[in-house]
């Protein structure tokens, strides 16, 4: 055990907004708190230059502008990736941390950068630990022997991973890297409250009528498809979807936009295509009933959305692979759990939250994910303890 002072975390955040961001801040706030000395590298648009109370050293790269060619923008990727990793190796030599800790778990062109990072953590014996929020890694860049490759070597200088629920077995990582399960906190919502019944009347609800929001990224693994079409049998729910298409690969906002009027019930849909900063966050889920969490059955994960409804205490319509989400949904009441990729499974979840809407235990679900007890589980995983984790914990 380290038990001198200061204990040092230096944090590699790379990705400047989503979910992903959002939790790399809370976490080095978080361990900020527990009393650690925490160095966190960013980009310079990370969370758009939001405050933090802890260190933040802007040295890596920025996201990939949209536009170009496809290649082109796949080789502006791999630069970033490869350059970023380099960044962190100089920044680990420079800071001399007790960890390092990565946002998440990422393997896309490790053949190119993991070399420096396992001398570190072999030789120069540096702890390493990631987010390992996508367990399964399906998405693949390159041939299946690059993708094999890439994911077994990108976990040699891991010395464990942070999950919200234990892998099932046949588990994906690697026996000699520890798996430490942390709970995934709940976010703020900032600003001051908007008016719930103004918000409403601006998007045209009529009295009577129950919100469902789809909120953050429009991927096409959220199955955003099924709430519209479910719409037809309801004429009482209406749908709000707010937030940036993921990428270029998934479905653009004009094909929801068509689809609803196809199905007639555009007048019941209303959306907004953009990043969402934390100033109008709150307006969305102050004019919601319902948050829509209808991913796919690749999804393994929890959900960043699903820790804003708890916040802002609205009931969900959830659905996933067996997963930290759907355990959470089920154990706490937070809302309907249906099995995924089903437009009747949709239909029926959604008949459940009309008619008879769930008792969620609110209160209960955010003391058992405080971000208190993510902070104080990474710092036992390094076997690194402070006098004032135990007032944290």
């Amino acid at each position: 055990m380290i038990n001198s002072k200061p204990v040092k975390v230096l944090i590699f955040s790379p990705s400047a907004y989503g979910g992903i961001a959002e939790y790399s801040f809370y976490q080095a706030s978080e361990l900020k708190k527990a009393g650690a000395k925490v160095v966190c590298l960013v980009s310079p648009d990370f969370l758009q230059g939001r405050a933090t109370d802890f260190e933040k050293v802007i040295c890596l790269a920025d996201s990939i502008p949209e536009g170009g060619s496809r290649l082109a923008r796949k080789i502006r990727m791999a630069w970033q990736i490869v350059f970023n990793r380099l960044i962190l190796a100089g920044q680990i030599i420079k800071h001399r941390p007790h960890l390092v800790l990565l946002d998440s778990y990422v393997e896309y062109f490790s053949p190119l950068w993991v070399w420096p990072h396992w001398i570190l953590a072999r030789l120069g014996k540096v702890c390493y630990a990631a987010n390992l929020h996508d367990p399964v890694r399906s998405y693949a860049i390159g041939p299946d022997w690059w993708h094999s490759a890439s994911v077994r070597l990108a976990y040699l200088p891991l010395d464990f991973v942070l999950v919200h629920e234990t892998p099932r077995e046949p588990s994906p990582v690697p026996s000699k890297v520890r798996v430490v399960q942390v709970p995934h906190g709940l976010y703020e919502i900032s600003g001051t409250a908007p008016d719930r019944a103004i918000v409403r009347r601006e998007w045209g609800v009529r009295d009577g009528q129950k919100v469902f929001l789809a909120f953050g990224y429009i991927r096409d693994g959220k199955n955003l498809d099924l709430s519209v079409r479910a719409l037809v049998k309801f004429s009482e729910a209406f749908l709000v979807m707010a937030g940036s298409v993921a990428s270029t690969n998934d479905k653009p906002f004009a094909f929801y936009r068509d689809l609803a009027d196809r199905l007639g019930v555009a007048d019941r849909c209303r959306f907004f295509e953009g990043f969402v900063n934390d100033n109008d966050l709150g307006k969305y889920f102050a004019g919601a009933d319902f948050v829509i969490l209808t991913y796919a059955a690749t999804f393994h994960s929890q959900s960043g959305v699903l820790n804003i409804a708890a916040r802002a205490r609205k009931p969900v319509l959830a659905s996933a692979s067996p997963s930290a989400l759907i355990q959470s949904v089920n154990q706490f009441a937070l809302g309907v759990a249906i099995i995924p990729d089903s437009l009747e499974a949709v239909i029926e979840g959604m008949r459940n939250l009309l008619q008879t809407p769930p008792q969620p235990r609110w209160q209960e679900y955010e003391e058992a994910s405080a971000w208190s007890k993510n902070a104080v589980g990474i710092l036992a995983a390094a076997g690194l303890t402070l006098e004032t984790t135990e007032s944290a914990s």
